[in-house]
């Protein structure tokens, strides 16, 4: 749906690892920053596991399904190449789940930079290397895929006081329950 919003997921084929070190992640921020720009996409958030990834993205045409085809496709050839690895590096087609509200945008937000807390890799959201919440709340640079200024709007008028208004709600979310329908369970990490 153009101009909707979404919460998409890819996983590992047999849950097996996507990263392979720094460079992988690398790699994989540089394809889907040459995605971003290709389908005008907006990402709100990011988080990049061992064996899987989340993004929280706007789109302004209809073209989700072409966009992380791109994305995934590139990404797995040239790890595979890298790698002299042969078959798939991807399982199942990626999954999404359309985000309808506000509120809703929020709490998905907070649960994909909650992910390496919540799988035990780290004690606090801003550790994480690999997601988008360093950047969000200033700790570093921004890359040109994300668009850090659209989601810290939407919590604090004061762009300076922002980072640490957003900081703190994503913090809260520490211990509680995850209220984002359509994501997996413990039991299914």
């Amino acid at each position: 749906m153009p101009d909707g919003y979404y919460h998409a997921h890819m996983r590992g084929n047999d849950r097996q690892d996507i990263y392979f070190g720094n460079w992988s992640g690398r790699l994989f921020l540089r394809e889907l920053e040459r995605v971003v720009v290709r389908f005008s996409w907006r990402i709100l958030a990011y988080c990049l596991m061992q064996n899987h990834y989340h993004l929280v993205l706007q789109l302004r045409e209809a073209n989700l399904s072409d966009g992380m085809c791109e994305l995934n496709g590139r990404f797995a050839r040239t790890t595979n190449r890298l790698l002299k690895r042969t078959d798939h590096l991807f399982g199942d087609r990626f999954k999404s789940w359309s985000i309808e509200d506000d509120g809703y945008l929020y709490e998905v937000t907070r649960y994909v930079l909650l992910n390496p807390l919540r799988a035990g890799a780290i004690r606090e959201p801003r550790m994480w290397r690999w997601s988008s919440m360093r950047t969000t709340v200033g700790l570093a640079s921004t890359p040109r895929l994300l668009d850090v200024d659209w989601i810290l709007g939407h919590f604090c008028d004061d762009r300076e006081a922002a980072p640490a208004v957003f900081n703190r709600y994503v913090e809260e979310g520490i211990g509680k329950p995850r209220p984002v329908p359509g994501t997996a369970t413990e039991a299914e990490r």
